[in-house]
């Protein structure tokens, strides 16, 4: 079986633009080691003609093909990280070929908040695909995506390696910036970064905000800054201005709003916390970007309830609990905390045998 798996590519484009592009690379190195995979290729939707920016080695070992040349040369396109052409999805189904959508994004917020917020979207041909695959995070809509794409749906494993990141942070220029947490640097208290991306409601950074907040009015001493990232956007909006003039955050010139910066960079360069909040969307690269790094993480997501510092749903107080206690117990507990990383984050690497047995059986069912 020959693979194909849509990637698109931008002028200027880098890998840690969004979460998609790297799971395009994990998803083909799990698939090149199912036994009954001959070759893995990327499928080309965008007008580069080279990987993104911080891809790194893992580039070499997956081939991009044009449209016109994936149509002699795979048995099954995955539709991922870029839209296929309709027509083409039509011309290799007609000769065999199978289809499949893997939806990585939440479906449910991919469909209303465009209507509701007037936001660009796009919407394929419904029945443009034989299968489609999602993460756990989105199982609870497997029935409303199998009642749009008229098709089988299958749940199959989120997958992380630590390529990127550490691509990432051999790209850092400062060799005096170090990541990984430097046990003893919370003593003085907290540099908070919030890293959620703020373009929809499932991850946005506004609870972080209020639990740090929180944390700062009831303690001053345990927070030394608040680093609001991808905040820029938002802070001439009337809502979001008075909502963060009148925290103390600001007032006493503590929190910064800041645009995207990359996540190695910017937890080397000082930050040694990271909150977080999501809404239906619990698996985040970011988070394993933090607990790979030993990074007290501060979250809500049930999927990663065994590591870091939990707090439910969207509890703020419960949420300030979590961010005192890292911030106050986390070197004396950084040695149990590494090793939960470890084992943790080995379960979605697409080196793992369940993971990639996993993947043979949804490439199965489509035959």
């Amino acid at each position: 079986m020959r693979i194909g798996i849509s990637i698109i590519t931008t002028p200027g484009h880098n890998i840690w633009n969004n979460g998609i592009g790297q799971n395009v690379y994990h998803l083909a190195n799990t698939l090149a080691r199912i036994p009954f995979v001959e070759k893995v290729f990327l499928i080309n939707t965008g007008d580069q003609e080279t990987h993104a920016h911080g891809v790194g080695g893992i580039g070499n070992e997956y081939a991009l093909l044009s449209l016109a040349e994936a149509r002699e040369n795979i048995d099954v396109a995955i539709e991922l990280s870029g839209a296929l052409d309709t027509s083409w999805i039509k011309r290799v189904r007609a000769t065999g070929g199978k289809v499949v959508y893997h939806n990585c994004g939440q479906p449910y917020a991919s469909l209303v908040e465009p209507t509701i917020f007037n936001k660009p979207s796009f919407f394929g041909d419904a029945e443009r695909c034989d299968a489609v695959w999602q993460l756990p995070k989105d199982a609870i809509f497997n029935n409303m995506m199998s009642v749009i794409h008229r098709c089988p749906v299958h749940t199959v494993p989120y997958l992380w390696d630590p390529i990127f990141i550490n691509q990432s942070i051999r790209d850092i220029t400062n060799k005096k910036l170090k990541f990984g947490y430097k046990k003893n640097s919370l003593r003085d208290g907290a540099n908070v970064s919030i890293f959620e991306p703020n373009i929809s409601t499932v991850k946005m950074g506004v609870i972080p905000f209020m639990i740090c907040e929180n944390v700062y009015s009831a303690n001053s001493n345990l927070i030394r800054r608040v680093n609001f990232l991808n905040g820029i956007e938002m802070s001439t909006h009337a809502t979001f201005f008075h909502l963060v003039n009148r925290s103390n955050l600001y007032q006493d010139n503590t929190l910064a709003i800041t645009p995207r910066e990359v996540f190695a960079h910017t937890m080397a360069s000082g930050s040694n916390v990271v909150v977080a909040h999501q809404l239906e969307c619990t698996d985040n690269y970011a988070y394993l970007d933090a607990l790979y790094g030993n990074y007290p993480l501060v979250h809500n997501s049930p999927t990663f309830r065994d590591v870091g510092y939990y707090y439910p749903d969207c509890d703020i107080d419960s949420g300030t609990e979590a961010l005192i206690e890292a911030i106050t117990g986390h070197d004396a507990n950084l040695d149990r905390h590494s090793e939960a990383n470890k084992k943790f984050i080995n379960k979605f690497s697409p080196l793992n045998k369940n993971n990639i047995d996993s993947y043979a059986k949804a490439l199965l069912s489509l035959t």
